[in-house]
């Protein structure tokens, strides 16, 4: 080797060298970062913000999941603003993370070991750093999906056929008889290896058709049969996860063919692509190698579904742990909800508060009688009643409360609030209230007490109808299996309903000219009556003003109304 080539040789090693280094540098620094972010994510508020197409897949986990009973209704989850609770929440890292935190909140369970499981992992990664941060790194290299959902990719498979194994293995049968057909006999041996590529170029892209959109998922099943193996390896202190990582080995096993094979399922060279890649691409094309490795695989996947299922909830239950462990942190006092059976259904809470609201003002209220809660506009009742939904979901959910004590029964939870009318289906408000209503009425048939949540009781209609129809409704809850907590502005329904229902009120003080709310709960009805002195306010002719004061006060006296 003379001097000039050795030249070139030390130039294209350094060469190597040097963007070796630097790839290593890179990762380091980007691990270093990754655990950064781990460590100062605990206990706070996620800083990741959502598309509207990122944030619309993430539920669909749940979708293709949810059973006909047991789990939260759109109406309920957007009455309660359970997506921003969800944000609230969503620490997690990768795709399979967040897609279970989202099933895991619109499901509440029924069985209390479930629960005490959840809240043990939690308290596992509160006590322990060095294994909370291993398990967050592991999964954060993971990583989330952009376009679409881990659990679109997955739920693929089931449809995923399985191809025929022949066309391959002829295909790579008459390739090498070509090749040795060229070799004894080049002249005439060109001519075929050219014919037997074409033909397989040209059967290879018939038979990749019918398979290829399932390439990527298989990539995806590979990935989580990687990471399964790493956390399953991860060292742990105590006897709390070893469940989970003794599962995590056992599904990994099962599939790990698949993360073993899966790498050659590429997804064509493409400019962007490596030259490894692309000559690797070619090669499948003219050999049907990943069309055979698929169909070896798919097997695998398609009679181990229930594993990947398995695999999928275990690592799904990991990452829901340290979830409500920062939670948890985040909340700073919070505390395990109580189950109980009684007779009748009851709840009782000490100083519970909404976890969306900065420095909130805490309530307290025990009751086995359904609530009716009065007050003037932005006094509270409306965020009273959500939480109290968002707590009773929370604790059926991750068994936590934002509450210094919290006692309940498993409920299911209904509710019918920020209602609007429909464009779509061209309803009324009114219709679309009654239609709310009616599917609480009907799942009061079913097992099971129920809790629900209903702001301003027909509030879509006149006044006398709205009075007659609704003390009705709420009425024929009485004696059933259901605890109601109502909010209204009309006085009328705490006199008709008074001994069915329990009532409490919301007040605000108007003083010089100013209005303030205290948002602390009260027992008994609503006395105050100060609309009408808001429209003084607010700067309202002092004529309307008196006269309208003048009109109230004459139809609590006789009980009609008259301009004059």
């Amino acid at each position: 080797m003379d001097r000039q080539t050795m030249m070139y040789l030390a130039f294209f090693l350094a060469v190597a060298v040097i963007l070796l280094v630097q790839y290593i540098l890179f990762k380091r620094r980007q691990y270093r970062t990754m655990c950064r972010k781990v460590r100062e994510q605990w206990g706070k508020i996620p800083d990741r913000e959502y598309s509207l197409e990122e944030f619309e897949k993430i539920s669909h986990y749940f979708k293709n999941k949810k059973g006909k009973d047991g789990v939260l209704d759109d109406i309920t989850w957007n009455d309660m603003g359970m997506d921003d609770i969800f944000l609230l929440m969503n620490t997690a890292g990768s795709a399979v993370g967040e897609e279970y935190l989202y099933w895991a909140l619109r499901t509440p369970q029924s069985d209390p070991e479930v629960l005490k499981a959840r809240s043990a992992l939690a308290d596992y990664f509160v006590g322990h750093q060095k294994e909370r941060e291993e398990f967050a790194i592991s999964f954060a290299r993971m990583g989330r999906k952009k376009r679409i959902a881990l659990a679109d990719y997955i739920g693929r498979l089931s449809d995923m056929p399985v191809p025929a194994v022949w066309p391959h293995i002829a295909a790579m049968l008459l390739l090498a008889a070509s090749i040795v057909f060229f070799a004894f006999r080049p002249s005439m041996g060109v001519g075929i290896l050219i014919g037997v590529i074409v033909l397989n170029l040209v059967t290879y892209y018939k038979y990749k058709g019918d398979v290829g959109q399932y390439f990527q998922c298989m990539s995806q099943v590979a990935d989580l049969v990687e990471y399964g193996f790493r956390l399953s390896r991860t060292a742990s202190d105590g006897e709390t996860l070893e469940p989970y990582k003794k599962r995590l080995r056992e599904c990994c096993d099962v599939l790990k063919p698949v993360r073993d094979q899966a790498w050659i399922l590429v997804e064509g060279s493409g400019i962007g692509a490596s030259l490894i890649q692309a000559v690797l691409d070619y090669f499948c094309m003219i050999t049907h190698l990943d069309l055979l490795i698929f169909r070896r695989i798919s097997r695998i996947v398609k009679d181990k579904g229930e594993v990947l299922d398995r695999l999928m909830e275990t690592m799904g239950m990991l990452e829901l742990g340290l979830c409500i462990g920062s939670f948890r942190e985040y909340l700073g006092a919070y505390c395990r909800p109580v189950f109980r059976k009684t007779e009748k259904p009851s709840i009782s809470c000490r100083n519970i508060y909404h976890p969306l609201i900065d420095d909130p003002v805490k309530n307290s209220i025990e009751e086995d009688r359904s609530v009716l809660v009065t007050g003037s506009n932005a006094s509270g009742k409306s965020t009273f009643l959500k939480t109290i939904g968002v707590n009773a979901i929370l604790a059926q959910t991750i068994y936590t409360a934002a509450a210094d004590s919290f006692e309940t029964a498993f409920f299911r939870i209904y509710s019918s609030m920020a209602l609007t009318d429909s464009l779509e289906t061209r309803e009324s408000y009114y219709m679309v209230e009654i239609r709310s209503l009616k599917r609480i009425l009907d799942a009061l048939d079913g097992e099971g007490p129920v809790l629900c949540f209903v702001d301003e009781v027909l509030r879509g209609t006149n006044t006398v109808e709205r009075i007659a129809a609704s003390s009705k409704i709420l009425e024929s809850m009485k004696d059933r299996n259901v605890l109601v907590f109502a909010a209204t502005h009309d006085i009328e329904l705490t006199r008709l309903l008074e001994g069915i229902y329990a009532n409490y009120h919301f007040e605000e003080q108007v003083e010089d000219n100013d209005v303030t709310f205290s948002y602390k709960l009260e027992k008994g009805r609503a006395e105050t009556r100060n609309a009408i002195r808001l429209l003084s306010i607010m700067g309202y002719d002092s004529t309307v003003v008196e006269e309208a004061r003048q009109m109230a006060e004459r139809f609590v006296r006789t009980g009609e109304w008259s301009l004059s």
